[in-house]
């Protein structure tokens, strides 16, 4: 795709997204928190571990069984050991659903094999269920790994984990508070580390990714958790919230920051302690997989290069579209990655 009819993509698709996320978070509901300023975020994280690993589990419930064509489908939850800072505990005690995790367990119900590895999967910001993934992406991975398990997570403020009054799927995250953002994206991190404890006590091999959000967390986990043996980071690059500053499709954010940077804030300090230079990747070069459109507007592609050199990442895979014109790229962004995942199955890389 040249970079013309990518812009015409990529204007297209975020005006789609805007228009759908058009309703915007009432402000009462954050009322208690949002007057914040920069130095007040330093000081309430100054002596906080902003990324943690979750080595402890519940056994998971489930909640729902299926069958969509060859896939058996089962949707679990378990609580979520997460503790917030101090300034969110009531918050957090009013949103009870979003502190359950909750992911579907894919699996290929012809497979005579048993699960012996599994992918944890994480999905993009405003998703409102993986139903698109359950059609085109899932199959063809379990077609070519029957002995795989998918685990599809449900990120904070997503799918069934979404508070009854909030207006999408996604929006308290970015459209809320700095705190709550930070928290968010803390709760999700140490959500899939609790996640792959579990999964780690039942499989060899262990992977997890996923695009936009999803591959921003996988990058938070690998500052965090290096358990898992790849580490596939789609969309995302080391600055998130350079991202936030130039995001389109969150109008409730778009109108705070525009009051945020009259008042004379700087944004970007205002979510710092989730600027991914701020940390040193526990995970090795060769555990990393980095995916990115060169002409991606959502998530610029240099920001993408210096997560890269932060990682040292062995996998870089580019496509040349922007980050909704991955659509158009995916089949072949598919094969690099299923063929790194094979790799890692067969035991081409290390088993941590």
């Amino acid at each position: 795709m040249n970079k013309i009819l990518s812009n015409l993509v990529e204007y297209t698709g975020t005006e789609f997204f805007k228009a759908i996320n058009k309703k915007r978070a009432m402000d009462e509901i954050f009322r208690d928190v949002n007057e914040v300023d920069e130095e007040s975020v330093q000081a309430i994280y100054s002596n906080v571990q902003i990324f943690n690993n979750s080595e402890s589990f519940t056994v998971p419930k489930v909640i729902n069984t299926c069958f969509k064509k060859n896939l058996h489908i089962q949707t679990l939850t378990m609580p979520s050991s997460y503790k917030p800072i101090k300034e969110l505990q009531s918050f957090y005690e009013s949103f009870p659903d979003n502190n359950q995790i909750v992911y579907e367990h894919v699996s290929d119900r012809s497979s005579k094999i048993p699960p012996q590895n599994s992918f944890i999967y994480l999905h993009g910001f405003s998703e409102r269920s993986y139903e698109n993934e359950i059609k085109y992406l899932f199959p063809r991975i379990l077609r070519k790994f029957p002995n795989l398990e998918i685990i599809a997570v449900h990120l904070p403020y997503h799918m069934l984990r979404s508070p009854k009054n909030q207006p999408y799927s996604g929006c308290y995250l970015f459209d809320s508070s700095p705190l709550i953002t930070i928290e968010g994206i803390r709760q999700a991190v140490h959500d899939v580390s609790q996640v792959l404890s579990y999964v780690k006590e039942r499989d060899k091999k262990v992977m997890v990714g996923g695009f936009s959000l999803g591959g921003f967390i996988t990058s938070f986990l690998g500052v965090c958790d290096a358990r898992a043996n790849l580490y596939i980071i789609g969309q995302a690059g080391a600055r998130l919230p350079r991202t936030l500053k130039e995001l389109t499709i969150c109008p409730g954010l778009a109108e705070k920051r525009e009051k945020w940077i009259k008042k004379g804030l700087d944004f970007e300090r205002l979510y710092s302690p989730i600027q991914l230079t701020h940390y040193h990747p526990l995970v090795s070069p060769e555990q990393t997989v980095s995916i990115g459109g060169i002409y991606d507007k959502l998530v610029k592609f240099d920001t993408v290069k210096e997560l890269r050199e932060k990682f040292n990442c062995v996998y870089e895979i580019d496509y040349e579209a922007g980050h909704i014109g991955l659509i158009s790229e995916m089949n072949a962004v598919k094969d690099k990655v299923i063929y790194i995942m094979e790799k890692v199955m067969d035991g081409g890389e290390q088993n941590v």
